[in-house]
């Protein structure tokens, strides 16, 4: 069973993330229009030490590689698949939910 994961993101870029977990590695694979993105990397493999995330995590040494923008989502999602296919967040509740959004409420 895998984890699929679209992002729409503000820059204009379309991205999506899939996670298979196959024992204690969970294999992430990231499609993307961003070059960036292209760049920082499409596929990673991802064991237990990479849960918490951190500084020795594959993704913290994959954007020392290749530096994305602090505000880029794609970093973060990549973590929520993680999670999601390794029951630290509900699959459940995400098919619940559907999808999650940011409202930008007021800008002055």
């Amino acid at each position: 069973m895998a984890t699929e994961i679209s992002l729409n993101t503000i820059c204009g870029h379309k991205t999506t993330i899939i996670a298979t977990r196959e024992g204690k590695t969970t294999h992430i694979h990231v499609k993307s229009t961003c070059e960036k993105i292209r760049k920082w990397g499409t596929h990673f493999d991802m064991g237990m030490e990479d849960l918490m995330g951190g500084p020795d995590s594959i993704l913290a040494k994959k954007s020392l590689e290749n530096p994305l923008t602090p505000t880029c989502y794609i970093p973060t999602t990549v973590m929520n698949a993680l999670w999601l296919e390794n029951e630290m967040i509900s699959k459940n509740l995400a098919r619940q939910m559907g999808k999650m959004e940011i409202i930008f409420e007021k800008l002055e």
